[in-house]
């Protein structure tokens, strides 16, 4: 179903229902109903009412079709978007697995600039974000429901910044003599990528048609296992008291609470 002027299909069909269903059970019992007791149960008249209206009548059987027609119609297309994201569901364990993978080098490549010394440049490549996901998530998006698609696009956005800022930090330390690490910075780099992380391994289950879909916001036990998972030891990022990977990120999970 296409657009009509500026509502989307399933407004119009929405629209349709909530004008249409009152006003075809108010002609019901207009037409149907009323005519009977008003007429002292006499077929004769009760016809001569239907003669008189008869216009009205075929109008309202035309609007009622329609209102049928229009709602096969979504049904229809909206079991056509569900076995298409079906299919390409599919394949989205393959993406997902694609994508920590990456996310892995990334945690390689934050380790490395924390542990530096100042005595020597970064060894570590900048990983490569793969090509392969973007397709596949393009076409879950398109044929998912709202909320999975919201993920799907949450995923993808935090995706492009990271991805962005992990290549921009490997070429500022390969370009320098030495690496001389912003501690700070990275600590704001391990966080989202362990939100990433965490985003990503929440929808495996759902991928694999083990569990429902659950887009709750990330607690702190998901933040410690998705740093684990990237072999980040948060005990070990630590700048002084307040300061620390695990403050860094409960306070980060407090202010998304409070927004």
């Amino acid at each position: 179903m296409k657009h009509i002027g500026a509502l989307k299909p399933d407004r119009l069909v929405d629209l349709l229902n909530w004008i249409g269903i009152p006003l075809a059970l108010l002609y019901i019992a207009s037409m149907f109903v009323y005519p009977w007791f008003d007429k002292g149960w006499d077929w004769g008249l009760v016809q001569n009412v239907w003669d008189r209206w008869q216009s009205l009548n075929v109008g309202m059987l035309a609007f009622v079709s329609s209102i049928i027609a229009f709602n096969i119609a979504r049904f229809n297309a909206n079991k056509q978007r569900e076995r298409d994201f079906q299919a390409t569901k599919a394949f989205l364990p393959a993406a997902l697995a694609e994508l920590l993978d990456y996310l892995k080098l990334s945690a390689a490549a934050l380790v490395e600039g924390w542990d530096a010394n100042g005595t020597q440049p970064l060894s570590t490549e900048a990983p490569m974000l793969p090509d392969e996901y973007k397709e596949i998530f393009q076409q879950c998006i398109r044929c998912a429901k709202p909320d999975v698609g919201d993920y799907l696009s949450k995923i993808l956005v935090r995706l492009q910044i990271h991805n962005s800022r992990i290549r921009g930090y490997v070429e500022n330390y390969k370009s320098s003599e030495l690496a001389d690490p912003d501690r700070h910075n990275i600590l704001t780099y391990l966080y989202r990528l362990g939100e990433l992380q965490a985003l990503i391994g929440k929808l495996f289950g759902f991928a694999r048609n083990e569990e429902e879909f659950n887009n709750a916001p990330l607690e702190w036990e998901d933040f410690r296992n998705a740093f684990g998972n990237l072999d980040i030891w948060v005990e070990d990022y630590r700048i002084d008291e307040t300061m620390n990977l695990e403050d860094f990120t409960k306070r980060a999970i407090a202010r998304s609470e409070n927004t």
